[in-house]
C-alpha cells in the first residue's frame, strides 16, 4: 500500500507522524510505503485537494 503524508513548512505535527504511522502499520501487519510530500503553494494545495496539515491519504 502507498500512503502519502502531505504537509506544509512550519506544521508542528508532521514530524512525529511518520513514526506513529509506522507503529500503527506494524501493529496491524500492514506493509506500506510512506511518501512525505511538502505542499509549497496555494495552487498545489488546491490541485492536491489539501485541506490541512498534516494530511494522510
Amino acid at each position: 500500500m502507498n500512503v502519502e503524508l502531505l504537509y506544509f513548512d512550519g506544521c508542528p505535527n508532521h514530524e512525529a507522524l511518520p513514526a506513529l504511522l509506522a507503529e500503527l502499520f506494524a501493529e496491524h501487519g500492514v506493509e506500506a510505503d510512506l511518501e512525505l510530500r511538502r505542499v509549497e503553494s496555494i495552487e498545489e494545495a488546491e490541485h492536491e485537494r489539501f485541506l490541512g496539515s498534516p494530511t494522510v491519504r
